[in-house]
Protein backbone atom coordinates (compact mmCIF):
# COMPACT_ATOMS: atom_id res chain seq x y z
CA UNK A 1 0.00 0.00 0.00
CA UNK A 2 2.80 2.34 0.86
CA UNK A 3 4.47 1.65 -2.47
CA UNK A 4 1.15 2.28 -4.29
CA UNK A 5 0.70 5.59 -2.46
CA UNK A 6 4.23 6.63 -3.35
CA UNK A 7 3.72 5.66 -7.00
CA UNK A 8 0.42 7.58 -7.23
CA UNK A 9 1.96 10.59 -5.50
CA UNK A 10 4.94 10.52 -7.85
CA UNK A 11 2.64 10.24 -10.85
CA UNK A 12 0.56 13.22 -9.66
CA UNK A 13 3.70 15.28 -9.14
CA UNK A 14 4.97 14.37 -12.61
CA UNK A 15 1.63 15.15 -14.31
CA UNK A 16 1.09 18.49 -12.58
CA UNK A 17 4.72 19.55 -13.00
CA UNK A 18 4.48 18.85 -16.71
CA UNK A 19 0.97 20.06 -17.57
CA UNK A 20 -0.43 21.85 -14.53
CA UNK A 21 -0.03 25.44 -15.75
CA UNK A 22 -0.22 24.70 -19.47
CA UNK A 23 -3.34 26.09 -21.13
CA UNK A 24 -3.82 28.59 -18.30
CA UNK A 25 -4.64 32.16 -19.39
CA UNK A 26 -4.99 35.21 -17.18
CA UNK A 27 -5.98 38.81 -17.87
CA UNK A 28 -6.65 41.85 -15.68
CA UNK A 29 -8.42 45.06 -16.68
CA UNK A 30 -9.79 48.16 -15.00
CA UNK A 31 -13.34 49.33 -15.64
CA UNK A 32 -11.89 52.85 -16.07
CA UNK A 33 -8.48 54.09 -17.20
CA UNK A 34 -8.86 57.59 -15.72
CA UNK A 35 -10.45 58.41 -12.40
CA UNK A 36 -10.44 61.09 -9.69
CA UNK A 37 -9.18 60.71 -6.12
CA UNK A 38 -11.66 58.97 -3.78
CA UNK A 39 -13.65 57.51 -6.66
CA UNK A 40 -14.07 53.75 -7.13
CA UNK A 41 -13.64 51.35 -10.02
CA UNK A 42 -13.67 47.61 -10.68
CA UNK A 43 -10.60 45.48 -11.29
CA UNK A 44 -11.73 42.54 -13.44
CA UNK A 45 -9.72 39.29 -13.56
CA UNK A 46 -10.40 36.51 -16.06
CA UNK A 47 -8.73 33.10 -15.50
CA UNK A 48 -9.28 30.17 -17.85
CA UNK A 49 -8.17 26.52 -18.02
CA UNK A 50 -8.18 25.25 -21.63
CA UNK A 51 -7.37 21.58 -20.88
CA UNK A 52 -8.87 18.44 -19.39
CA UNK A 53 -6.63 18.42 -16.30
CA UNK A 54 -8.36 20.31 -13.42
CA UNK A 55 -6.42 22.51 -11.04
CA UNK A 56 -7.23 21.73 -7.39
CA UNK A 57 -5.57 24.90 -6.18
CA UNK A 58 -4.10 28.09 -7.62
CA UNK A 59 -2.53 31.02 -5.83
CA UNK A 60 -2.45 34.41 -7.57
CA UNK A 61 -0.07 37.09 -6.24
CA UNK A 62 0.56 40.67 -7.31
CA UNK A 63 2.05 43.82 -5.84
CA UNK A 64 -0.04 46.97 -6.07
CA UNK A 65 0.25 50.56 -4.75
CA UNK A 66 -1.41 51.15 -1.37
CA UNK A 67 -3.29 54.04 -2.96
CA UNK A 68 -5.60 51.43 -4.54
CA UNK A 69 -7.70 50.22 -1.61
CA UNK A 70 -9.60 46.93 -1.79
CA UNK A 71 -13.08 46.45 -0.37
CA UNK A 72 -13.95 43.50 1.88
CA UNK A 73 -13.89 40.23 -0.10
CA UNK A 74 -13.66 36.49 0.62
CA UNK A 75 -10.64 34.45 -0.52
CA UNK A 76 -8.56 37.60 -0.74
CA UNK A 77 -5.58 38.50 1.42
CA UNK A 78 -4.01 41.95 1.38
CA UNK A 79 -0.88 42.83 3.36
CA UNK A 80 0.09 46.50 3.26
CA UNK A 81 3.41 48.30 3.46
CA UNK A 82 4.06 52.04 3.26
CA UNK A 83 4.07 52.19 -0.54
CA UNK A 84 2.97 48.78 -1.85
CA UNK A 85 0.52 46.08 -0.83
CA UNK A 86 0.71 42.37 -1.59
CA UNK A 87 -2.54 41.00 -3.03
CA UNK A 88 -3.00 37.19 -2.69
CA UNK A 89 -6.02 35.07 -3.66
CA UNK A 90 -6.64 31.29 -3.67
CA UNK A 91 -9.07 29.36 -5.87
CA UNK A 92 -9.50 26.16 -7.89
CA UNK A 93 -10.25 25.72 -11.59
CA UNK A 94 -12.09 22.84 -13.22
CA UNK A 95 -11.46 21.37 -16.68
CA UNK A 96 -12.23 23.69 -19.60
CA UNK A 97 -13.54 26.35 -17.25
CA UNK A 98 -13.27 30.15 -17.19
CA UNK A 99 -13.97 32.30 -14.17
CA UNK A 100 -14.36 36.06 -13.89
CA UNK A 101 -13.72 37.88 -10.63
CA UNK A 102 -14.41 41.52 -9.79
CA UNK A 103 -12.64 43.48 -7.09
CA UNK A 104 -13.90 46.90 -6.01
CA UNK A 105 -11.07 49.42 -5.61
CA UNK A 106 -11.10 52.95 -4.24
CA UNK A 107 -8.34 55.31 -5.41
CA UNK A 108 -7.28 57.36 -2.40
CA UNK A 109 -4.34 59.27 -3.91
CA UNK A 110 -3.56 60.88 -7.25
CA UNK A 111 -0.85 59.38 -9.44
CA UNK A 112 0.23 57.55 -12.59
CA UNK A 113 0.07 53.85 -11.69
CA UNK A 114 1.52 50.91 -13.61
CA UNK A 115 0.70 47.26 -12.88
CA UNK A 116 3.08 45.16 -14.93
CA UNK A 117 3.02 41.52 -13.79
CA UNK A 118 1.09 38.93 -11.79
CA UNK A 119 2.37 35.53 -10.62
CA UNK A 120 0.26 32.36 -10.56
CA UNK A 121 1.32 29.24 -8.65
CA UNK A 122 -0.33 25.84 -8.96
CA UNK A 123 0.41 22.24 -8.07
CA UNK A 124 -0.80 18.70 -7.41
CA UNK A 125 -3.81 17.91 -5.16
CA UNK A 126 -1.57 16.80 -2.31
CA UNK A 127 0.43 20.02 -2.29
CA UNK A 128 3.71 18.14 -2.62
CA UNK A 129 5.02 20.22 -5.52
CA UNK A 130 4.24 23.49 -7.21
CA UNK A 131 5.20 25.56 -10.21
CA UNK A 132 4.86 29.30 -10.86
CA UNK A 133 4.09 31.26 -14.00
CA UNK A 134 4.36 35.01 -14.50
CA UNK A 135 1.84 36.94 -16.61
CA UNK A 136 2.57 40.29 -18.23
CA UNK A 137 -0.17 42.89 -17.68
CA UNK A 138 1.09 46.32 -18.82
CA UNK A 139 -1.90 47.89 -17.09
CA UNK A 140 -2.04 51.68 -16.61
CA UNK A 141 -4.25 53.78 -14.37
CA UNK A 142 -4.34 57.57 -14.14
CA UNK A 143 -5.78 59.07 -10.95
CA UNK A 144 -6.56 62.78 -11.17
CA UNK A 145 -6.42 65.11 -8.14
CA UNK A 146 -9.79 65.71 -6.52
CA UNK A 147 -11.67 68.79 -7.75
CA UNK A 148 -13.15 70.78 -4.87
CA UNK A 149 -16.14 73.10 -4.95
CA UNK A 150 -15.23 76.79 -5.22
CA UNK A 151 -16.75 77.68 -1.80
CA UNK A 152 -14.33 75.18 -0.20
CA UNK A 153 -11.29 77.11 -1.45
CA UNK A 154 -9.55 79.81 0.65
CA UNK A 155 -9.96 82.50 -2.00
CA UNK A 156 -9.15 86.06 -0.85
CA UNK A 157 -12.49 87.16 -2.27
CA UNK A 158 -15.03 84.66 -3.60
CA UNK A 159 -16.37 87.21 -6.09
CA UNK A 160 -12.96 87.07 -7.77
CA UNK A 161 -13.96 83.77 -9.39
CA UNK A 162 -17.55 83.47 -8.28
CA UNK A 163 -18.80 86.43 -10.32
CA UNK A 164 -17.19 86.22 -13.74
CA UNK A 165 -19.12 89.22 -15.04
CA UNK A 166 -16.98 91.73 -13.14
CA UNK A 167 -15.01 94.18 -15.27
CA UNK A 168 -11.70 92.90 -13.93
CA UNK A 169 -12.24 89.71 -15.90
CA UNK A 170 -14.21 90.71 -18.99
CA UNK A 171 -14.68 93.70 -21.26
CA UNK A 172 -17.47 94.57 -23.64
CA UNK A 173 -16.96 93.28 -27.18
CA UNK A 174 -18.21 95.85 -29.75
CA UNK A 175 -18.58 93.14 -32.40
CA UNK A 176 -20.69 90.75 -30.29
CA UNK A 177 -24.35 91.85 -30.24
CA UNK A 178 -26.77 89.72 -28.22
CA UNK A 179 -30.02 91.76 -28.63
CA UNK A 180 -31.33 95.07 -27.35
CA UNK A 181 -32.11 96.69 -24.01
CA UNK A 182 -33.59 99.95 -22.72
CA UNK A 183 -31.45 103.07 -22.90
CA UNK A 184 -29.61 103.85 -19.65
CA UNK A 185 -27.71 106.87 -18.41
CA UNK A 186 -24.19 106.78 -19.84
CA UNK A 187 -25.12 105.07 -23.11
CA UNK A 188 -24.02 106.93 -26.26
CA UNK A 189 -26.22 107.78 -29.24
CA UNK A 190 -24.00 105.55 -31.38
CA UNK A 191 -25.24 102.51 -29.43
CA UNK A 192 -28.93 103.27 -30.16
CA UNK A 193 -30.79 100.63 -32.18
CA UNK A 194 -33.17 102.84 -34.16
CA UNK A 195 -35.23 99.97 -35.62
CA UNK A 196 -35.91 98.55 -32.16
CA UNK A 197 -36.66 102.05 -30.88
CA UNK A 198 -39.26 102.60 -33.62
CA UNK A 199 -40.79 99.19 -33.00
CA UNK A 200 -41.12 99.52 -29.22
CA UNK A 201 -41.75 103.25 -28.96
CA UNK A 202 -38.96 103.69 -26.37
CA UNK A 203 -35.25 104.31 -26.79
CA UNK A 204 -33.39 100.99 -27.24
CA UNK A 205 -29.63 100.30 -27.48
CA UNK A 206 -27.59 97.33 -28.66
CA UNK A 207 -27.02 94.70 -25.96
CA UNK A 208 -23.40 93.73 -26.44
CA UNK A 209 -21.82 90.53 -25.26
CA UNK A 210 -18.60 90.19 -23.32
CA UNK A 211 -15.34 88.53 -24.13
CA UNK A 212 -12.45 87.47 -21.91
CA UNK A 213 -9.75 90.09 -21.58
CA UNK A 214 -7.41 88.51 -19.04
CA UNK A 215 -5.67 85.17 -18.98
CA UNK A 216 -5.15 83.20 -15.81
CA UNK A 217 -1.86 81.57 -14.77
CA UNK A 218 -2.13 79.38 -11.68
CA UNK A 219 1.22 79.21 -9.85
CA UNK A 220 1.59 76.25 -7.51
CA UNK A 221 4.54 76.60 -5.16
CA UNK A 222 5.78 73.30 -3.67
CA UNK A 223 7.97 75.11 -1.13
CA UNK A 224 6.76 75.10 2.45
CA UNK A 225 9.23 77.90 3.29
CA UNK A 226 11.37 80.32 1.30
CA UNK A 227 14.58 78.73 2.66
CA UNK A 228 13.55 75.21 1.62
CA UNK A 229 15.78 73.24 -0.72
CA UNK A 230 14.90 70.18 -2.81
CA UNK A 231 13.09 67.90 -0.36
CA UNK A 232 9.39 68.53 0.28
CA UNK A 233 8.87 68.85 4.02
CA UNK A 234 5.05 68.94 4.15
CA UNK A 235 3.81 66.67 1.34
CA UNK A 236 0.19 66.46 2.49
CA UNK A 237 -0.02 70.24 2.58
CA UNK A 238 1.25 70.42 -1.02
CA UNK A 239 -1.27 67.73 -1.99
CA UNK A 240 -3.97 70.09 -0.75
CA UNK A 241 -2.45 72.86 -2.86
CA UNK A 242 -2.61 70.58 -5.91
CA UNK A 243 -6.35 70.09 -5.31
CA UNK A 244 -6.76 73.86 -5.01
CA UNK A 245 -4.92 74.39 -8.31
CA UNK A 246 -6.95 71.91 -10.39
CA UNK A 247 -10.21 73.14 -8.81
CA UNK A 248 -9.58 76.75 -9.80
CA UNK A 249 -8.42 75.65 -13.27
CA UNK A 250 -11.55 73.57 -13.87
CA UNK A 251 -13.84 76.40 -12.76
CA UNK A 252 -12.04 79.05 -14.80
CA UNK A 253 -11.98 76.94 -17.98
CA UNK A 254 -15.65 76.07 -17.63
CA UNK A 255 -16.38 79.80 -17.54
CA UNK A 256 -14.38 80.62 -20.66
CA UNK A 257 -11.16 81.94 -19.09
CA UNK A 258 -7.91 80.93 -20.78
CA UNK A 259 -5.98 79.14 -18.05
CA UNK A 260 -2.42 77.85 -17.64
CA UNK A 261 -0.23 76.37 -14.91
CA UNK A 262 3.16 77.17 -13.45
CA UNK A 263 4.77 74.88 -10.85
CA UNK A 264 8.26 74.32 -9.46
CA UNK A 265 7.84 70.54 -9.28
CA UNK A 266 8.35 68.11 -12.16
CA UNK A 267 6.17 65.47 -13.80
CA UNK A 268 6.65 61.71 -13.86
CA UNK A 269 7.60 60.46 -17.34
CA UNK A 270 8.80 63.87 -18.53
CA UNK A 271 12.02 65.86 -18.29
CA UNK A 272 12.99 67.00 -14.79
CA UNK A 273 11.96 70.56 -15.58
CA UNK A 274 9.51 72.88 -13.90
CA UNK A 275 5.96 72.87 -15.19
CA UNK A 276 4.86 75.68 -17.47
CA UNK A 277 1.65 75.27 -19.44
CA UNK A 278 0.64 78.44 -21.24
CA UNK A 279 -2.92 79.77 -20.83
CA UNK A 280 -5.39 78.30 -23.30
CA UNK A 281 -9.09 77.73 -23.58
CA UNK A 282 -9.07 74.84 -26.05
CA UNK A 283 -11.11 71.71 -25.37
CA UNK A 284 -8.22 69.54 -24.16
CA UNK A 285 -6.67 72.06 -21.77
CA UNK A 286 -8.43 70.84 -18.63
CA UNK A 287 -7.51 67.20 -19.27
CA UNK A 288 -3.89 68.18 -19.93
CA UNK A 289 -3.71 70.16 -16.68
CA UNK A 290 -5.29 67.29 -14.72
CA UNK A 291 -2.92 64.74 -16.24
CA UNK A 292 0.06 66.96 -15.44
CA UNK A 293 -0.97 67.46 -11.82
CA UNK A 294 -1.75 63.73 -11.45
CA UNK A 295 1.88 62.94 -12.26
CA UNK A 296 3.48 65.80 -10.32
CA UNK A 297 6.55 64.68 -8.37
CA UNK A 298 6.84 66.40 -4.99
CA UNK A 299 10.40 67.56 -5.49
CA UNK A 300 11.43 71.18 -6.00
CA UNK A 301 13.21 72.03 -9.24
CA UNK A 302 13.82 75.75 -8.68
CA UNK A 303 12.36 78.38 -6.38
CA UNK A 304 9.03 79.97 -7.24
CA UNK A 305 10.88 83.29 -7.18
CA UNK A 306 13.02 82.06 -10.08
CA UNK A 307 9.97 80.95 -12.08
CA UNK A 308 8.22 84.30 -11.62
CA UNK A 309 11.42 86.20 -12.46
CA UNK A 310 11.38 84.37 -15.80
CA UNK A 311 7.84 85.67 -16.33
CA UNK A 312 9.11 89.18 -15.66
CA UNK A 313 12.01 88.71 -18.08
CA UNK A 314 9.55 87.58 -20.76
CA UNK A 315 7.75 90.89 -20.31
CA UNK A 316 4.44 89.15 -19.62
CA UNK A 317 1.56 91.58 -19.33
CA UNK A 318 -2.26 91.48 -19.09
CA UNK A 319 -2.05 88.21 -17.17
CA UNK A 320 -3.78 87.32 -13.90
CA UNK A 321 -1.55 85.26 -11.60
CA UNK A 322 -2.96 83.18 -8.75
CA UNK A 323 -0.13 82.13 -6.42
CA UNK A 324 -0.98 79.05 -4.36
CA UNK A 325 1.68 78.81 -1.68
CA UNK A 326 2.47 77.84 1.91
CA UNK A 327 4.40 81.07 2.42
CA UNK A 328 4.71 84.67 1.24
CA UNK A 329 8.43 85.23 1.60
CA UNK A 330 10.01 88.65 1.07
CA UNK A 331 11.71 87.66 -2.20
CA UNK A 332 8.46 86.20 -3.49
CA UNK A 333 6.56 89.39 -2.67
CA UNK A 334 9.28 91.45 -4.34
CA UNK A 335 8.98 89.61 -7.66
CA UNK A 336 5.18 89.81 -7.40
CA UNK A 337 5.47 93.60 -7.27
CA UNK A 338 7.50 93.48 -10.49
CA UNK A 339 4.76 91.48 -12.18
CA UNK A 340 2.17 94.02 -11.04
CA UNK A 341 4.28 96.88 -12.40
CA UNK A 342 4.11 95.22 -15.84
CA UNK A 343 0.32 95.45 -15.74
CA UNK A 344 -0.48 91.99 -14.40
CA UNK A 345 -2.92 91.16 -11.63
CA UNK A 346 -1.75 88.98 -8.73
CA UNK A 347 -3.82 87.21 -6.08
CA UNK A 348 -2.71 84.84 -3.31
CA UNK A 349 -4.24 81.60 -2.09
CA UNK A 350 -2.61 80.42 1.12
CA UNK A 351 -2.33 76.67 1.77
CA UNK A 352 -3.34 76.26 5.43
CA UNK A 353 -1.31 74.26 7.90
CA UNK A 354 -2.66 70.77 8.52
CA UNK A 355 -3.06 69.12 11.93
CA UNK A 356 -0.35 66.64 12.80
CA UNK A 357 3.40 66.62 12.86
CA UNK A 358 4.91 68.98 10.25
CA UNK A 359 7.24 67.32 7.79
CA UNK A 360 5.78 63.85 8.28
CA UNK A 361 6.42 61.91 5.10
CA UNK A 362 3.46 60.53 3.16
CA UNK A 363 3.49 57.70 0.60
CA UNK A 364 4.73 59.09 -2.74
CA UNK A 365 1.68 59.85 -4.89
CA UNK A 366 3.56 59.33 -8.11
CA UNK A 367 4.93 55.85 -7.53
CA UNK A 368 3.72 53.28 -10.03
CA UNK A 369 3.32 49.70 -8.82
CA UNK A 370 4.53 46.51 -10.46
CA UNK A 371 1.83 43.88 -10.12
Amino acid sequence: MIISILLISGLLILVYDQWGLKGIAYSRTFSKQRIFEHESLDMVEVISNAKLLPLPWLRLESSMPVALRFGEQDNLGVSEGNIYQNHVSLFHLRSYRQITRRHRLTCVRRGHYSLETATMTGGDPLGLSSKAKQFTLNLKLLVYPQILAIPELPLPNHSWLGNLAVRRWIVEDPFLIQGTRAFRSGDTLRSVNWKATARTGSLQVHQRGYTADHRLMICLNVESAESMWRTILEPERIELGIRYAVSVAAYALENGIETGMLCNGWVQGRERDSVRIGPSGHAGQQEWLLETMAGLILERTVSMVKLLEEEVELGTTDMDYLIISCHRGEKLQEVVRKLEQLGNGVEWMDIPELPGKPGQEAPPAHEGGNA
